[in-house]
Formats: C-alpha cells, structure tokens, sequence
C-alpha cells in the first residue's frame, strides 16, 4: 500500500493514503478509534501514566501496519520508545501530530 504525497489532492497539510477496498467497510471504524486512542493517550500522559501510554501506542502501531497506515505506526512507535523512557517531551510533541494526521488523511480505495 502506497502513500502519495500530501499535495496530491491539492489541499495543503493532507496526505492520501490507499487502501485496499476490501477494507473499506472498516476505515471509519478504525480511523475513529485511533482518535479515541490519542484522547486516551493524553488523560494517561496527564497521569503520568506511562505504562498505558506505551501499552495503547503500541496496539495502534500494529493496527496501522495492519491497515496499510504507515504514517500512524511511525508515530505509534515513537509514542511508544518515549513512552519506555518516559519521555513526557516527546509524548506530548507526538500526540499533536498524531491527531493532525487522523483528521487530515484522505483515505482512496484502491
């Protein structure tokens, strides 16, 4: 699964990604809970609660492989290391950006 570059689409800040169309019935469902899992991520880092942060980063890590999201299992991952070291810094620029790309990627079926 390939990504195109962000100005493909002509809008500024968005990236497309293609999925294979198989998935399609599943990418609303599986987009909405990564945003969930960024709000989760959030509380546990205000509760300086590593182990969840790490523990959560890491499922989306493999979920967005699984989907053919490269781009949110590269920041997972590094949610993720941050996480193993608590690293709050680097949890809270990652989280952002995370959420960005969630509400920005345009998803084409392929």
């Amino acid at each position: 699964m390939e990504h195109a570059p962000p100005d493909e689409t002509g809008a500024e800040g968005e990236e497309l990604v293609h999925i294979d169309a198989s998935f399609e019935p599943l990418i609303p469902k599986f987009l909405a809970n990564r945003t969930k899992e960024v709000v989760t991520m959030r509380e546990a880092l205000t509760a300086q609660d590593f182990a969840t942060v790490r523990t959560v980063a890491h499922g989306m890590k493999g979920a967005g492989g699984s989907y053919g999201f490269d781009r949110i299992t590269e920041i997972a991952a590094a949610v993720e290391q941050a996480a193993k070291t608590g690293d709050t810094s680097t949890i809270e620029c990652h989280l952002p950006v995370l959420s960005s790309y969630l509400a920005q990627v345009k998803v084409v079926y392929d």
